[in-house]
């Protein structure tokens, strides 16, 4: 009888249910553990690839913009000279400028007064300093929209890459 008590005494089966337990949660927690390292790993490589992809980028994007800006300098300074080349033009009187007038014309006749005729002849001769002064607005002008079109030229260049690397 003593052997059927000794078999009904729950504390051997409470131990072996903590052990069976605590075993159970050592596996799971270690599992968990390499799960995590796992992501953790798979994160870094991830980070690691847009990192080198975002560095990649950012030269291609640096390279795109110097060559906009060479070419920009080049034709800047290439319409410098052209404009350098006209101002002396006409400053030495090499080139004449000249505007359209209304020319003033007496009629012939009985008491008429004289009118303005609607001759596309007549022209005034500009001074050197009036035609360098309106030929140097015009070429701030063209300066104004050449940089325009360089900045386009730049956000154009930028919008393509960026959109090529938000499509992969």
């Amino acid at each position: 009888m003593l052997n059927i008590i000794k078999a009904l005494d729950p504390r051997p089966w409470i131990a072996l249910a903590v052990a069976a337990a605590v075993l159970f949660c050592v596996v799971k927690y270690k599992d968990a553990i390499h799960q995590v390292d796992k992501l953790t790993a798979q994160i870094e490589k991830d980070k690691a690839e847009a990192t080198a992809t975002a560095r990649e980028n950012e030269k291609l994007m640096s390279r795109s913009l110097a060559a906009i800006a060479t070419t920009h300098q080049k034709e800047m300074q290439d319409e410098k000279d052209k404009r350098d080349k006209f101002m002396d033009d006409v400053r030495t009187g090499a080139v004449r400028l000249s505007i359209p007038v209304k020319a003033c014309s007496a009629r012939t006749g009985t008491n008429t007064a004289a009118g303005f005729s609607n001759s596309d002849q007549a022209r005034a001769q500009l001074t050197p300093e009036a035609g360098a002064a309106l030929a140097a607005i015009a070429a701030d002008g063209d300066d104004a929209i050449r940089q325009l079109n360089a900045c386009i030229d730049s956000y154009q260049a930028i919008r393509a890459i960026t959109n090529h690397v938000q499509t992969k």
